[in-house]
């Protein structure tokens, strides 16, 4: 049954992702009429965006309507951002990963898992890049703990995935350590030994995922399925080229630019299209009944457009940074609009039948 009450939730979901789409085109040097809020492009990507789709998702297993306020207050952000107030934005985002922390330890104080320590883990390093990004407004010092942020959720989620298959305790133990590697980095990350750290750790995590996670199955069948396990692996790839981005580019500014990128695009969204075909779907109640393959040329686009930026940074050629931040803002608006016609498609099909 469709759950009308999700809908605004996810449409200022996406909203906030139209918005951050918008300022990433405007830091990049388009003429997009955003400048006044380009500087806050992160945190509206990783805080209003990803932070709301997380929470959202999160909270609809505990079936209490009130936690709904969390990722409404939390998407309101980005309007306090357009009106000028990024200071009261800053707030509403720590307030919402607060919440979102409570959420995770009342899980794990219901069942003892690993999954949901690593939530947990997540959702207190988005609170710590939040109070950074209040506190220092600087956001580079935000970045690594927003990037544990989406590597512990996700990595937490694959394992919830995987629990089934028969890994070995040694294995899962050497994966939370890897997490753990991450995490030590981020204290000093940018700065010599944190990159090591940090790089490493995400070699050590990409190639663990390519090895343990069940897409080498997926990869035989057609369909959805099919599509899921490409995006996962193009995914895995992204954060194993993060990793060696970490360790080997020079420290200049366009490095962070190419580390930030490849992780949330390269990674993080190639996750999000994985996911979304199966997730968005349930948090709306429908049954997905449809495929459309113009899902494969928007990844495609994706992964293209971040491979390009990166050549773009190396090379100072900002003309092909340019044609990078137009070809990932396509790539990814172009794929929402195709699964948002996949699920109107598929809850008609089912009032029909």
């Amino acid at each position: 049954m469709l759950k009308k009450e999700r809908i605004p939730i996810i449409f200022f979901a996406l909203l906030s992702l139209v918005c951050g789409l918008w300022t990433g085109l405007t830091r990049i040097g388009w003429d997009a009429r955003a400048f006044a809020l380009s500087a806050h492009h992160g945190a509206i990507m990783v805080s209003a965006f990803l932070g709301t789709l997380i929470t959202l998702e999160k909270i609809i297993p505990l079936r209490n309507k009130f936690l709904y306020a969390i990722p409404v207050i939390n998407a309101s952000s980005v309007a306090v951002f357009f009106i000028g107030q990024p200071r009261v934005a800053c707030y509403i985002t720590v307030a919402s990963s607060l919440a979102l922390s409570v959420v995770f330890l009342h899980y794990l104080n219901k069942q003892r898992s690993l999954v949901y320590l690593l939530m947990l883990a997540g959702s207190v390093c988005w609170l710590v890049g939040n109070i950074l990004i209040l506190t220092k407004s600087f956001y580079p010092l935000a970045f690594p703990w927003w990037a544990s942020f989406a590597l512990f959720v996700i990595s937490a989620e694959r394992m919830e995935l995987m629990q089934f298959l028969p890994v070995a305790t040694l294995h899962k133990s050497s994966f939370v350590s890897l997490l753990g590697m991450f995490l030590i980095g981020c204290f000093f990350s940018f700065h010599g030994a944190g990159n090591l750290f940090c790089g490493f750790a995400l070699i050590g995590i990409s190639l663990w995922l390519m090895r343990f996670d069940i897409t080498a199955v997926n990869l035989k069948k057609s369909g959805l399925p099919q599509f899921v396990a490409v995006a996962l692996l193009a995914a895995y790839a992204a954060l194993l080229f993060t990793g060696v981005f970490f360790i080997s580019l020079p420290n200049q500014w366009l490095s962070y630019d190419a580390i930030v990128h490849s992780f949330f695009l390269g990674f993080v969204f190639s996750m999000i299209f994985a996911h979304g075909p199966i997730i968005l779907p349930n948090v709306l109640g429908i049954r997905v009944t449809h495929f459309s393959p113009l899902a494969y040329g928007w990844l495609a686009i994706l992964h293209l457009s971040w491979m390009v930026r990166i050549f773009g940074d190396i090379t100072v050629h900002l003309v092909a940074r340019k044609v990078s931040g137009a070809m990932s803002a396509v790539a990814i608006i172009g794929y929402f609009i195709t699964l948002a016609i996949v699920i109107v498609r598929s809850h008609r099909h089912v009032k029909v039948v």
